[in-house]
């Protein structure tokens, strides 16, 4: 069932913008995960003397493999799902509040 927000209550416009702010940051904490976690690594790692960073990122990822790309992602979905959930609530009220109606509709009716 679709939702008009021009007509929501002011609840639900802001449930809805929690939700869209929770699956944004998921998404974003899923496809970032692999090269936070890869970052993390080569920083606590010395490299080799003459060794580029490249290879090390190569030799990273296979140690670490897929599985180990994603380790500590559940602590990363709620940090960023709850941040980015905040920051669209708290954006699509105060847009709400200074009366910035409008914008880009991405869905077609």
């Amino acid at each position: 069932k679709r939702v008009d927000k021009s007509t929501a209550s002011p609840g639900l416009q802001t449930t809805i913008n929690l939700g869209s702010g929770l699956i944004a940051g998921f998404a974003a904490a899923i496809v970032s995960q692999p090269a936070d976690t890869m970052l993390s690594k080569i920083n606590k790692t010395k490299g080799l003397p003459g060794e580029s960073t490249t290879s090390r990122l190569i030799k990273i990822a296979k140690e670490l493999g897929l599985r180990g790309s994603y380790s500590g992602i559940g602590a990363r979905l709620f940090m960023v799902g709850t941040i980015t959930a905040g920051q669209f609530a708290i954006y699509g009220d105060i847009k709400k509040a200074i009366g910035a109606t409008g914008g880009v509709e991405i869905a077609s009716k």
